[in-house]
């Protein structure tokens, strides 16, 4: 009888740990199948040239890349336009009632305005949360902000190198119209263009766009002096305070314009834009999908 006792106790325990081990590979292959959660952040939207170009590389190498599911959610911050002096509190308690109880793996911010805000509010919003900060020119990212777990994928857009492949391939250019407009950000880089392009004074007259309707602006590009040539930064709200699309805006700008357009990115290339320097949409995606998975990777290894 103790002999029997004995088998089917063993049995019992054979069973017993066949049962665990099935409950604890049901669970592991749960938690490795179990989508990892990623914000992309938009400082304009989705569709709005040449951020959007960015963000779909961004979206399309992030899935190509990834072995296990993502789940990819996208808001457009939007405000970046605004001449509000504080129009984020709306839009963080919005995405705090959201999210406040589903954390994400990794927060991908998409331009400079976009990674300002996530630093700005990340103790509100993102506490946990590792931050890849993306589409953004290495002087607008406060590094001092940063977490240990958060890393930035930077651009340089290099002024005097665009100026200077400019009368490279233009020679006697005499006169650059610099489309600019009248937001915040818009500010920010005329004020840095003049700084960079500086040496270039003595050659060039640089003639600036914010003070103007989009209206007038295509009526003067399009009777522009000889020897001109326009370079395209940005025009996202101009003088009369009408918000513009990017990539509308510029067509309407080369459908008129008697000189030619240049750039600082490859975004527009091909269509309205002569080449020269660009920042490359292409190769940005896929090195901000890299560290994007290098991240969700150390994550998963933390956990």
């Amino acid at each position: 009888m103790d002999t029997v006792f004995k088998a089917w106790r063993g049995v019992w325990a054979a069973a017993a740990i066949a049962v665990f081990l099935v409950g604890w590979l049901a669970c592991t292959v749960a938690s490795a199948a179990e989508p990892k959660r990623v914000m992309l952040l938009h400082s304009f939207g989705r569709d709005l040239k040449p951020w959007s170009e960015y963000a779909k590389e961004i979206r399309a190498e992030l899935n190509r890349q990834s072995q296990a599911p993502l789940n990819i959610y996208e808001h457009s911050l939007e405000l970046a336009r605004s001449s509000d002096e504080n129009p984020e509190g709306p839009f963080v308690e919005y995405l705090h009632s959201l999210y406040a109880k589903q954390p994400f793996d990794l927060i991908v911010s998409i331009g400079a305005p976009a990674a300002a805000f996530v630093q700005r509010h990340r103790q509100r919003l993102f506490p946990e949360a590792p931050m890849l900060l993306t589409v953004v020119d290495q002087r607008r990212v406060q590094y001092s902000a940063l977490a240990a777990n958060d890393a930035v994928v930077a651009v340089a857009i290099d002024y005097y190198s665009a100026v200077d492949n400019i009368l490279r391939v233009l020679p006697d250019t005499k006169h650059l119209t610099v489309i600019v407009g009248t937001s915040p950000i818009e500010q920010f880089w005329k004020e840095t263009i003049g700084k960079d392009t500086k040496p270039f004074s003595d050659r060039i007259s640089f003639a600036w766009t914010d003070g103007l309707s989009f209206e007038d602006i295509l009526k003067q590009a399009s009777s522009l002096p000889p020897n001109s040539a326009i370079f395209w930064e940005l025009m996202l709200v101009d003088a009369a305070g009408i918000v513009h699309d990017e990539g509308t805006a510029l067509a309407r700008l080369h459908s008129v314009a008697n000189a030619p357009i240049f750039s600082y990115t490859d975004a527009f290339f091909g269509r309205e834009i002569v080449g020269g320097p660009q920042v490359p949409v292409l190769e940005h995606g896929r090195k901000v999908a890299e560290v994007a998975h290098r991240i969700l990777a150390a994550r998963k290894l933390a956990t």
